[in-house]
């Protein structure tokens, strides 16, 4: 064999790698199995622990129980309460509030027809989301006689699923829903629009 193939023959061959090298590719194969193990059950864990999301009231709809409530009349300054108001039916309106002019002009509007509202047995309970003392100004403003809810913690509102009906997720749109004597929900409407004529509401109520 010539010295020049000799040559490349030796720097084309690999030197094997130290007894001690092939230990610590091991061990260090070890290490990163165990740290990666760790993790894998760390993640685990944080996942399981993490609460979950609460469910999701479910909407009051005819035929359904209507949910419970314990609320406060800025107005008189008198409970409301789903158990004062067992035996008549109720008229719950549920709107935007004072960033809405037309939401109380439709309580206006059917404030004028309290001779109706008699008539059909029907008592009518205002809610929004606002502070006490905002509907306390706006109910002097407009003139609101009918019970009027300052629901600011939201727990009504969620109970009955009416946030996020409107332009805003954390606060009603223009819903109505009617509650009977016997505590069922009789009957229920979402409105696009934030005025409904009177006399169409009226027909619509069953």
């Amino acid at each position: 064999m010539s010295q020049k193939r000799a040559r490349n023959k030796r720097t084309t061959t690999a030197p094997p790698l130290p007894e001690s090298s092939g230990r610590s590719w091991r061990s260090w194969l070890r290490l990163a199995a165990g740290v990666l193990a760790i993790v894998a059950v760390a993640v685990g864990a944080a996942f399981a622990l993490r609460p979950s999301a609460p469910a999701k009231p479910a909407t009051a709809l005819a035929g359904a129980r209507a949910p419970a409530f314990s609320e406060v009349d800025v107005v008189s300054g008198k409970p409301v309460t789903s158990a004062s108001l067992r035996g008549h039916n109720v008229l719950l309106f549920f709107s935007e509030g004072v960033m809405c002019q037309a939401c109380f002009e439709q309580i206006q509007a059917l404030q004028a027809r309290a001779g109706d509202l008699t008539r059909r047995r029907l008592v009518l309970v205002n809610i929004t989301t606002d502070p006490p003392s905002v509907l306390r100004q706006a109910a002097k403003a407009y003139g609101i006689t009918t019970p009027l809810v300052s629901d600011e913690d939201r727990d009504m509102s969620r109970a009955y699923d009416v946030l996020g009906q409107g332009m805003h997720p954390d606060t009603a749109g223009h819903t109505f829903v009617l509650v009977g004597a016997d505590g069922q929900v009789r009957w229920r409407r979402d409105y696009t629009t934030m005025y409904v004529p009177p006399a169409t509401l009226l027909a619509s109520l069953p």
